[in-house]
Formats: C-alpha cells, sequence, structure tokens
C-alpha cells in the first residue's frame, strides 16, 4: 500500500512539475503595459512588441503583444521607452540594478517617451538602444 501511495505522490509532484513548467514562459512575456510602467518597446517610435515594467530592477522577460522583437529578451534588446508613471521619472541603465550609478543612464520624465539614444559618458558618448541592462525610479 506505501508503494502505491508514493507512486500517486510522485505522480502528482510530475505533473505539478509539468504545469508549472509550461505556464513559466507565458507569465515571462508581458506585452502589457499599465500606468504606472516603464514601457520598454522592441522598436524606435513606440514601435514593435512591448514590455510593461513597474519596479526598479533588472530587466528580464520577453517582448510581448505582437509585432517585431514578440518573444525576444527584454534584456538589451529595447529601443523606446515611454514612462507611462504620473508621478516619478526614470532611468534607463546601461548596468545592472546593483551597480547602475556607475554607468551611463538616459532619464525620461514622468508621462513622456523617449528613443533610446546616444547619452554622454566619460568625455564621449555611448548608446543606450539595444543596452539596456536595469532601471530606477527618481
Amino acid at each position: 500500500m506505501n508503494i502505491k501511495k508514493a507512486a500517486a505522490a510522485l505522480a502528482a509532484a510530475t505533473l505539478g512539475v509539468v504545469i508549472l513548467g509550461t505556464a513559466t514562459p507565458a507569465l515571462a512575456s508581458s506585452g502589457g503595459c499599465v500606468s504606472g510602467d516603464a514601457c520598454l518597446y522592441y522598436s524606435p517610435g513606440l514601435g514593435g512588441a512591448k514590455f510593461g515594467k513597474g519596479e526598479a530592477g533588472n530587466y528580464s522577460g520577453v517582448f510581448g503583444g505582437g509585432g517585431a522583437g514578440n518573444g525576444q529578451a527584454v534584456l538589451n534588446n529595447a529601443a523606446s521607452v515611454w514612462n507611462m508613471d504620473p508621478n516619478f521619472n526614470l532611468r534607463v541603465h546601461y548596468r545592472e540594478f546593483s551597480i547602475r550609478n556607475s554607468g551611463p543612464n538616459q532619464y525620461i520624465p514622468r508621462n513622456q517617451w523617449a528613443n533610446l539614444g546616444a547619452v554622454p559618458w566619460n568625455g564621449g558618448s555611448v548608446n543606450m538602444r539595444n543596452n539596456n541592462h536595469s532601471q530606477s525610479w527618481e
């Protein structure tokens, strides 16, 4: 009897892993942006697939919603950003969140959008398009 219970428990656990394993990629895809988000777009001019992120931190997940870039990783692939937050300004950082203040970043005021592009850095410039690692709010 104990062997049957163990087999049933193993089968249930395996089914749970399979279900969770197939659900995770769908949850990682955004395609939706809401008020308070930084809405990153795969293409310039707010074009192509998009990804909404409301909290500070590194970019993870994939672009969704259809269009160019749908299913592509967000990290280092955004070309434009709409700051949909009515209260806070956004900074898109070239580096990961833990060291964001030691690298170039692009400032996007609240309720405005911008194409990611060249920003001054160390006497030259850095192109933020497709070089975006994290974001912070101020």
